[in-house]
C-alpha cells in the first residue's frame, strides 16, 4: 500500500534533530551500513551484454520484451530495425548513445528520457505514439547508463548537459523546428531540472514529465522509509544526500526542483502522476505543479493524476487517455 506523503515528514523536525543527537553514536552506525547496502541497490542494473532472461540489453528485443511484460497492444504496430538508427552524440566528457526514428519532410521531435535502470530502448515506449502522429523521435542513454558514458548515476543530474548537446545536434544537424520532452521517473525530473537550469531550455517547446520526483533528498528518505527497510529514515539515513555528493561528485542537495520553479515559467509542463504510485509519491508532482503554475502569468501547465497504478505504468492502465492527453499538450504549444 502506498504511503501518502505528509507535509515536512522528509524534513529534520525539532524532535528528530534532538532524538538524533541524542542517539548519535547509533543512528551513524546503522546509516553507514544502510548506505552501503542502499547504494549497492542504485548501481546494481544492467548496462551491457545480456540481463537474466537472456535478452540482449541493447536491442528492440529488449523493448519488444517490455510491451510483453507491460501488456500493450502495439508489438506488431512498432519500431522495426530498419526504422531506428543508433547513432552517438558526443562532447568532452565522451560519447552519447542515441536512437533516432526519422518521418520524412518533418521537422518536430520528440526526445524520450527514460527511468533509472533502464535505457534508450525502453525510452521509446515513451515516444512511440508520437512517431505514429508523424513526429520524429529520439531516445538517449542517460548518464551512467547504457553505452553512454558515466560511471555512477546521479539520478539524472548530469544528464542536463547530455540534453543540451543532443538539442544542439537536433537544431544544427536535423533541422529541427520544434523540440518537445517526455520522460518518467528519473528522466522527467531531468527534464524539469533541463528547464530550470540550462541556457538552452528556451529551444524546448513544451514538457511531458511523468511520475517524477521533486526532491532527490526526499525521495532517497522516503524510499528507504517505505520500500527498503521500513524504519523511519532519520534513524539510518544520516547524511546520505551528503554521501552520494561524495560519490557523483555533484550537489545532490540542489537537485530540488521546488526551488526554481520561476525559471521555467515559460515552458508548458504536463505532468502525470497515478495515485497508485508506491516508488514516487503523487504529492511530489502535485508540489511541483503548484509550485510552477504561482509563476505563469497565463496558466499554460497542466496535471493528470489518475486512481490507482503503479510506478512508471499510467501508460500501460490508461494507454489511450495517456496518448490523447499527451498529444494534444504537445499540439498545443508545438
Amino acid at each position: 500500500m502506498r504511503c501518502k506523503l505528509k507535509k515536512n515528514k522528509y524534513k529534520y523536525s525539532a524532535k528528530t534533530i534532538l532524538l538524533t543527537f541524542l542517539q548519535f553514536k547509533k543512528i551513524k552506525k546503522n546509516s553507514h551500513s544502510h548506505f552501503l547496502d542502499y547504494k549497492k541497490f542504485c548501481y546494481a542494473y544492467h548496462r551491457d551484454g545480456f540481463n537474466e532472461k537472456g535478452i540482449k540489453i541493447n536491442s528492440l528485443d529488449l523493448y519488444y520484451e517490455d510491451l510483453k511484460n507491460k501488456g500493450l497492444n502495439y508489438l506488431n504496430d512498432t519500431f522495426v530495425y530498419d526504422q531506428i538508427e543508433e547513432i552517438s552524440v558526443c562532447n568532452e566528457k565522451g560519447k552519447i548513445s542515441c536512437l533516432v526514428a526519422r518521418k520524412k519532410e518533418q521537422k518536430k521531435w520528440v526526445i524520450g528520457l527514460h527511468g533509472w535502470t533502464e535505457n534508450k530502448y525502453l525510452a521509446l515506449r515513451l515516444v512511440h505514439h508520437f512517431w505514429k502522429q508523424g513526429y520524429n523521435v529520439l531516445t538517449f542513454d542517460s548518464f551512467a547508463h547504457g553505452l553512454s558514458y558515466g560511471e555512477k548515476t546521479d539520478i539524472g543530474y548530469s544528464s542536463v548537459k547530455m540534453l543540451e548537446d543532443i538539442i544542439v545536434y537536433l537544431k544544427n544537424t536535423e533541422q529541427a523546428e520544434s523540440i518537445g520532452l517526455i520522460g518518467n521517473s528519473m528522466g522527467a525530473s531531468t527534464s524539469l531540472l533541463f528547464i530550470q537550469k540550462s541556457k538552452m531550455r528556451s529551444l524546448v517547446n513544451w514538457v511531458i514529465a511523468d511520475c517524477g520526483f521533486s526532491n532527490i533528498k526526499h525521495q532517497y528518505r522516503y524510499y528507504i522509509e517505505n520500500n527498503l527497510y521500513y524504519i523511519e529514515w532519520w534513524k539510518i539515513g544520516f547524511l546520505f544526500t551528503h554521501k552520494f555528493s561524495k560519490e557523483t561528485k555533484t550537489p545532490q542537495r540542489k537537485y530540488n526542483l521546488l526551488k526554481n520553479m520561476s525559471k521555467a515559467k515559460d515552458i508548458p509542463v504536463l505532468f502525470i502522476h497515478s495515485k497508485g504510485d508506491t516508488f514516487i509519491p503523487f504529492e511530489m508532482s502535485e508540489l511541483m505543479y503548484n509550485k510552477k503554475i504561482k509563476f505563469e502569468k497565463v496558466i499554460k501547465s497542466e496535471i493528470w493524476v489518475p486512481d490507482g497504478s503503479e510506478h512508471v505504468n499510467t501508460i500501460v492502465t490508461y494507454n489511450e487517455e495517456y496518448i490523447s492527453k499527451s498529444i494534444n499538450f504537445a499540439r498545443k504549444w508545438e
